[in-house]
């Protein structure tokens, strides 16, 4: 297995990974909420699972991100990426500040959220000049496709008030992650250093 081939699918595992347990996180959520509409826990071991599941997801995305494009995807494609590094890094603090918030307080502290929305806007923004320096690079479409489908997913997620729309969006944010990832994985020959590599 050569070097480049190694450094692809680490990145894409990660970028499984990323959308599994982004995925797993929200998904619980629904299927067996343990917050009151006014913010109060009703578990908060389950809602720390939850959080733990999110964090983790988020952090594997940073790596995925790391590894997408470098160093051949033009000023564009790296403006891009350090963008949306920016976002999954403050969607990874999300988690943090809402896990410990949770535990100490009894309920995550509502700024928290600002967290939040803040990362999926910088993803949702970053995802457009990303996706073009990764098609530029020569980055397998599918990949390139999936990340601006995350971008929408961000966005949709992002504009939706109410559910089932948010949730909606943010599932086909991690959906798109995941098929970014498996098109790496799958990559039938060795894929070019510069156009995935972990840092």
């Amino acid at each position: 297995m050569t070097r480049s081939t190694t450094e692809g699918r680490r990145t894409g595992g990660a970028a499984v990974a990323a959308g599994v347990l982004l995925f797993a996180s929200v998904a619980a959520e629904i299927v067996r909420p343990v917050q009151e509409p006014d913010g109060t826990l009703t578990s908060v071991t389950g809602f720390a699972l939850y959080l733990v599941a999110w964090t983790l997801g988020a952090t594997a995305l940073v790596a995925a991100l790391l590894g997408l494009g470098r160093p051949a995807i033009g000023r564009a494609g790296r403006i891009g990426r350090g963008i949306s590094l920016a976002g999954a890094a403050l969607l990874t603090a999300f988690g943090v500040v809402g896990l410990t918030t949770a535990v100490i307080d009894g309920a995550p502290a509502e700024w928290s959220f600002l967290l939040f929305a803040v990362g999926l806007l910088l993803l949702v923004v970053g995802s457009v000049p990303l996706a073009l320096g990764l098609r530029r690079s020569g980055a397998p479409g599918a990949v390139w496709i999936a990340v601006l489908v995350a971008g929408a997913g961000g966005l949709v997620a992002l504009g939706a008030a109410a559910d089932p729309w948010h949730d909606l969006g943010l599932f086909l944010f991690d959906a798109a992650w995941v098929v970014a990832g498996l098109r790496l994985l799958r990559a039938p020959e060795p894929v070019r250093e510069d156009v995935a590599r972990v840092g």
